[in-house]
Order: structure tokens, then C-alpha cells, then sequence
């Protein structure tokens, strides 16, 4: 029913995103863009605020269930990229499937998106990296490349739990007032997937008083409550995560995105909402070069442990095993058909070799 109101929406004509924040030196925050010349007037309709209550999570009655934190996942580094490639620049030279195929055919359950703002997108925001050397991308704008994913999720709905990290590039050319659209973001999140599609902050809290003590006393949901849904964490340290700190996007009160922790200061008093951490590196003079320090596997290993949700990245199957060994659950990279293989009999989702209960069995999280 969604997917054809979806159409029905988008094919419809005469409505008009908000306009006004979108004008040169505009609020910091933006608004939503001018609909660029050759798509049809109303492509993207103002949804209004996410619900107030999120959907019910039922209490597990198993007294050992398999949970998203005893998982281990693929995923893919810029999950939106493909091989454009002016300069002939060798770490460009890599591109992705579309997303319904990364998660069909390589067994992709992690995505990772840089979003540009940019009003010729026909939205606020435009998947692509952040600079203009490299705009194109395998699905276009966010929108589109949510809404193209969504038909995948339809037909596969015992799927485990998805897993989108997004940041916004707005490094090099950003247009003034184009900063900062979380709003959108979230908006279109909702549009395209459903309100109850999406795990937030909220349904892993609950009554506890903040993210940390949800997962030291309760633990994070099982695989079965998460069973078709998607997460969207907040990948900054910097200006967007503070705005968004600040506004609580779309609903203060359940917001979509989860945060970005400093694994530098897990453990710090006022870090209790920040229980997902990143070890993703600097380009640091050589941009080829794009793996997690190894010298942080124990570190990976203490968070892991802790009950943290954990990323890493790298493009050395070598290393890969060295991540996966650690507890890392989203291992990330440029290149998932030649450092992940087909993907196994047991299924694309494997049982976290820290974290796992005795009895895991990987077909428990998803059937192959």
C-alpha cells in the first residue's frame, strides 16, 4: 500500500517543498530545494513530523537470545560509489552494485553514505563524496537510492537488521544555507521506508535513563525483534552532530539517528547515549591506504566486550580476518566480492566470535 501511494506522490503534481531557507546565506539548517528543471513540480511532498510513540518492541521471553550486538556483518566503505573516474585517480577505482544486488547477491547488510547537499538533486540531499571530482553515484539521490532499496526489503523481509552510516559532506562546494538537512535526511528515511521499518535511539532505550545503561542491564534487542528493520547512525564528531544534539531532528523525543561515539571516551560520564563507535581512519597523506589501524584490535576487542557496537574497515582480506577476530560487527569495504567471497552456506550473517552466545547459529539471525 506505501509503495503505491509512494507513486501516486511522487507522479503527483501542484506540491512544493518549503523554499525559504534554501536562498543564499539562508539558516544554517536549510531547507528543502528548488525542484531542478526537467523533474516534475511536487517530487517530494512535505511528510510532517515522525509519530510521537515508536513502535512497540515486545519484551524476549528467551532466557539466551541471539541479539544485534552477537552479530557480525559485510558492509561496504561509500556504499554509493561508482567508477567515475576523470583524473584516472587509482583509489577511485572501484565502484559498487546497486544496493538491492550488494545486499542480494554479496551478502551486504552494512551501507555507508556520504551525503552532499545540493539543490540540483531534486531533494536536499545527493549521495556522493565530497568533493567535485567524484558526484556520481549508483542510485542517484538519497531519496531515490532509499526508495529503489525499499522494493528489496519488501521482498526479503526476514532480513537481520540493517545498518546505514550517514554523514554530510559539506566540505567543498556546499551552497550557504545548504547545511546541515537532517531534517531531511530523517524525512526521507521516513517517506521512502515507514516509521516502523526504522529502529531508533528509542526503542533500544526504552525506560532506562540513557543508551549505555539499556545495554549493560537489558541488552540490545534480539535478532527477531529487529528482524526487517534498518538503523541510521549519525557518522560526525563535528558542526552536524552538535545541530543535530541541538534540534533532535524531526521529534526530540525519538529521534532517528543514532550517534557517533569517540572511542577515546566510552567510558567518559557524559557519553551515555553514544554507545556505537567507529574505527574508520584518515586518508592521512595517502588516500590509497584506507584501513583501520591495527593497532586499535584491542581496543575494538575492550568496546566489543563492553557491549558497544563496533565498526572497522579495510580492503585487506588479511586484516578483515583480524577485524572479524576482534568482534568488529560491521566490517567494511571497497572491494566485498574480493575480500569477502559468496557468500557462505549459513548465510550472509555470521555470529560474532566475542560476543556469541554457546548455541549461535547464523541462520537464527537470517535464513539463508
Amino acid at each position: 500500500m506505501r509503495r503505491a501511494l509512494l507513486f501516486v506522490i511522487l507522479a503527483a503534481l501542484g506540491c512544493e517543498r518549503e523554499m525559504a531557507s534554501m536562498m543564499e546565506g539562508g539558516p544554517m539548517d536549510g531547507g528543502r530545494p528548488d525542484v531542478p528543471v526537467g523533474m516534475p513540480d511536487g517530487m517530494m511532498p512535505d511528510v510532517g513530523p515522525v509519530d510521537a510513540e515508536p513502535p512497540d518492541v515486545e519484551p524476549d521471553t528467551d532466557p539466551n537470545p541471539l541479539r544485534v550486538n552477537h552479530m557480525q556483518v559485510r558492509g561496504t566503505n561509500n556504499s554509493y560509489h561508482t567508477n567515475t573516474n576523470p583524473f584516472d585517480l587509482e583509489f577511485r577505482d572501484y565502484y559498487h552494485l546497486p544496493l538491492a544486488e550488494q545486499a542480494g547477491e554479496q551478502g551486504i547488510r552494512f551501507f555507508d553514505f556520504d551525503l552532499d547537499p545540493d539543490r540540483r538533486a531534486g531533494i536536499a540531499l545527493d549521495p556522493r563524496v565530497s568533493d567535485a571530482l567524484d558526484v556520481e553515484t549508483i542510485c542517484g539521490p538519497w531519496f531515490w537510492c532509499l526508495f529503489d532499496f525499499e522494493f528489496w526489503l519488501d521482498d526479503n523481509p526476514q532480513h537481520a537488521l540493517i545498518v546505514f552510516f550517514v554523514a554530510e559532506s559539506y566540505r567543498f562546494n556546499t551552497p550557504p544555507g545548504l547545511l546541515f538537512q537532517l531534517d531531511d535526511l530523517e524525512e526521507d528515511a521516513v517517506l521512502t521506508l515507514g516509521r516502523d521499518r526504522i529502529l531508533t535511539p528509542a526503542d533500544v532505550r526504552g525506560e532506562h535513563r540513557t543508551l549505555r545503561e539499556a545495554i549493560q542491564q537489558r541488552g540490545w534487542p534480539t535478532a527477531e525483534q529487529t528482524r526487517g528493520k534498518v538503523m541510521f547512525v549519525l557518522n560526525d564528531h563535528a558542526e552536524a552532530r552538535m545541530r543535530y544534539i541541538e534540534s533532535g531532528g524531526l521529534d526530540p523525543d525519538d529521534r532517528l539517528l543514532f550517534l557517533m561515539g569517540d572511542p577515546a571516551r566510552a567510558e567518559a560520564p557524559d557519553t551515555g547515549d553514544e554507545v556505537i563507535f567507529s574505527f574508520e581512519p584518515e586518508f592521512d597523506g595517502d588516500p590509497w591506504y584506507f584501513e583501520t589501524d591495527p593497532g586499535e584490535l584491542e581496543r575494538i576487542r575492550e568496546l566489543v566486550s563492553a557491549g558497544y557496537l563496533v565498526h572497522g574497515v579495510s580492503d585487506d582480506p588479511e586484516m578483515v580476518a583480524e577485524l572479524r577476530a576482534a568482534g568488529a560487527h560491521f566490517i567494511a569495504t571497497r572491494y566485498p566480492d574480493e575480500v569477502f567471497g559468496g557468500i557462505p552456506a549459513t548465510g550472509p550473517i555470521a555470529c560474532n566470535p566475542v560476543t556469541r552466545p554457546d548455541a549461535c547459529d547464523p541462520a537464527d539471525f537470517e535464513p539463508r
